[in-house]
């Protein structure tokens, strides 16, 4: 194990990198490289990978695509993935693997267990960003399927380390030896984009995503068709985007993650319609902003918005009860409590010391 503060050799995995995993490991990446470990990162790509992924890391992390990535199972294209991962772990010898996300995960922890003696001085850490038996778009039976297997190769000697205290909660039934630390956002570089129109259109809603199971794009659609006085925009594109049918829902397909924080400035509201989720970054950036959020009560959010900070709905009927309460002073102050609870919980140092101590044991 390495000795403490000694500058570490730290390999991240990650099937599909976009979206808040990209903003996660951007992060993440990026500051520890200031501070002299030798970073590299696998990954796949995916529609909503940025192009100029270059230009956003820091020149010391090493990029290396994986060409066989893909998000569907298939046994020869992840037999073909395992074969390049682990023929990267050979050659890089890290002291340290995160495995990022459950396609990444699997296949690490296999590596891990068909090469334990020539890894054997290697660490290897596993974070779920959303564990897939949280799924709520699949059978029970599915799910439950999903549960073993994680249960199974929880066992092959790595650490979880979950992004949030809500999936922490499911990790430690899994492996009693899991850890937590935070999602987190950058506050001086979300602040670089406000402006005197920031959150000035009231009447706007916006969602950033994926468009898929997950984020539950008919529940969004209902929404806007029970109001059609109020325009809503989702930041993303997927294989469910014929669900978002209301002739004021704007689809804008996949931004930048510097041209979404400019196209949101001037938008007073943020929902997430999710079913499920790990710890959502969006959600994060969107309390930093001051944004009155408006979220499903499920995991991942239920963690960070409370009566307080925010409002919590699972149906088309609650989400009106918390919109009338909009209208009365008492909730003015929820912006500001959000964006006061992101900078005590969710700050970047927080985040970066967190998996530092936990890298160097």
């Amino acid at each position: 194990m390495p000795r403490e503060k000694e500058k570490l050799k730290i390999m991240y995995v990650v099937e599909s990198l976009g979206g808040g995993v990209l903003s996660y490991l951007l992060l993440l990446c990026n500051e520890l490289a200031k501070k002299g470990n030798d970073i590299t990162l696998l990954y796949g790509v995916r529609q909503q990978t940025p192009d100029n992924l270059r230009e956003l890391f820091d020149n010391r992390v090493n990029l290396i695509e994986v060409k066989n990535f893909q998000r569907a199972v298939s046994p020869i294209a992840d037999y073909r993935a395992y074969c390049e991962v682990k023929q990267q772990i050979l050659d890089v010898k890290p002291d340290v693997v995160h495995l990022n996300s459950s396609k990444a995960g699997a296949i690490g922890r296999m590596i891990k267990l068909f090469n334990f003696r020539s890894l054997k001085n290697i660490q290897f850490f596993y974070t779920p960003h959303g564990y897939s038996f949280l799924m709520g778009n699949e059978s029970p039976l599915k799910r439950n399927i999903y549960y073993a297997i994680e249960s199974l190769l929880s066992k092959l000697n790595t650490t979880t380390i979950a992004c949030g205290s809500g999936e922490y909660k499911y990790a430690k039934k899994i492996d009693k030896n899991s850890k937590y630390v935070n999602n987190c956002v950058d506050l001086d570089y979300i602040d670089s984009f406000v402006n005197s129109d920031s959150n000035t259109l009231t009447n706007v809603f916006y969602t950033v995503g994926r468009i898929n199971e997950q984020k539950n794009p008919k529940l969004f659609n209902q929404i806007a068709l029970r109001h059609p006085e109020w325009q809503f925009i989702w930041i993303g594109d997927g294989p469910m985007r014929d669900e978002l049918s209301a002739s004021n829902i704007k689809v804008t397909g996949w931004l930048s993650n510097q041209e979404v924080m400019k196209s949101i400035q001037e938008y007073a509201n943020f929902i997430l319609t999710s079913k499920w989720e790990g710890l959502p970054i969006v959600l994060l950036e969107a309390m930093a902003l001051r944004k009155k959020c408006f979220v499903t009560d499920v995991s991942g959010n239920s963690e960070v918005i409370n009566d307080t900070n925010g409002f919590k709905f699972n149906t088309v009927d609650e989400f009106d009860e918390q919109c009338a309460s909009i209208k009365r002073d008492e909730n003015s102050y929820k912006g500001v409590m959000a964006r006061k609870d992101v900078e005590c919980l969710y700050s970047k140092d927080s985040f970066v010391q967190g998996y530092s101590r936990i890298y160097e044991g």
